[in-house]
């Protein structure tokens, strides 16, 4: 006990240096900015309401971005792994787009120190974005271990820092208001870690241990071949007890559904086609699908085989199992078919 609890002191100490870090450099970088005061226009006022004005809609966006994230891993039972993806994605964006108008923003002269602090705040919330995904990945796909447990800590430490940080910012803004003779100059506030608990390894693993608890988030990888999505060039014509008949021509071609039933990407999908006929002619041809997302389906087509008019011949067809493939019984079909004669 003694230990753990000075592991969290150690990591509480690590966040207040580095807040300090952040403060002392931008304070030695813009300190000359916030020099000297002068009486305002009622132009310059105006700019710096509508400065104000713009940071509160980019603050107020943040904090639903916070919302949004944070009510996804509550309601992360009722969710996909694809779904989870899609919908960490959609954060990534959105924080990236409030990151990217916050510094396209320009602070009105003896602003620039309180807008340096404003663009830490969501640099920090939008890298604990990018970070999550990733690392939250490795948590379901991989082992539990403490490498994968810090990184998921990381994130929300970034997040902690900075609300800290945003604190500096709100303080900063006061001060370079009155500074100027303009009083009570506030903004909304902003927190988007509301559970600081989150900044503790051991709580990080029970939260990451509950959501790995839900079956449809675990992997799950598996590629099969659609049987009755078989088509046959030269067509169909009959059946004839359990041969398929086909038109007479020089060459067979044969397309296939491919469906990825698992719920991760999977690249270099191998299907393979055999042909055989009654007397042991052989013919074996290959393809593979570059990339196929879950749940979707890939049409294969491979020509080119030759073929035998008036035998019996025999098709398989393989989609290879990928690694971790746990259900192989859908993997393969066999196909028996005669070419009629001239």
């Amino acid at each position: 006990m003694e230990r753990r609890g000075r592991k969290e002191s150690i990591i509480t100490l690590t966040i207040m240096i580095i807040i300090a870090a952040v403060i002392v450099s931008w304070l030695s970088g813009l300190w000359s900015c916030e020099a000297g005061r002068k009486d305002l226009t009622d132009e310059e006022r105006l700019t710096i309401s509508d400065y104000v004005n713009s940071i509160s809609v980019l603050v107020q966006q943040s904090n639903k971005v916070s919302y949004k994230f944070f009510n996804i891993m509550a309601k992360v039972k009722e969710l996909s792994r694809e779904g989870l993806d899609s919908e960490l994605l959609e954060i990534i964006e959105e924080s990236k787009v409030i990151l990217e108008n916050s510094r396209e923003l320009n602070p009105p002269e003896f602003f620039e120190v309180a807008h340096g602090y404003l663009e830490l705040v969501f640099d920090a919330r939008n890298k604990a974005y990018e970070d999550f995904k990733p690392a939250l990945s490795n948590a379901l796909d991989l082992d539990l271990d403490i490498s994968t447990t810090q990184m998921i800590t990381k994130t929300f430490l970034d997040m902690f820092m900075s609300d800290e940080i945003y604190l500096y910012f709100q303080d900063k803004l006061k001060e370079s208001g009155e500074n100027l003779g303009i009083k009570n100059l506030t903004i909304i506030d902003s927190v988007i870690l509301k559970d600081r608990s989150l900044t503790s390894t051991q709580n990080v693993m029970e939260f990451i241990s509950e959501i790995k608890s839900v079956a449809e988030l675990q992997q799950r990888r598996g590629v099969a071949v659609i049987g009755d999505s078989i088509e046959f060039n030269p067509q169909v014509l009959n059946k004839q007890g359990d041969y398929l008949i086909l038109a007479n021509g020089p060459k067979i071609s044969v397309a296939v559904k491919i469906q990825n039933q698992g719920n991760v990407v999977e690249n270099d999908v191998n299907v393979v086609m055999k042909y055989m006929t009654e007397d042991n002619i052989f013919e074996e041809k290959e393809y593979t699908i570059d990339s196929i997302n879950p749940s979707d389906l890939r049409v294969v087509t491979i020509s080119e085989f030759t073929a035998y008019p008036g035998r019996k011949c025999e098709l398989e067809i393989t989609a290879v199992p990928v690694p971790g493939e746990v259900r192989t019984d859908n993997n393969t079909v066999k196909y028996k078919f005669m070419m009629e004669e001239d």
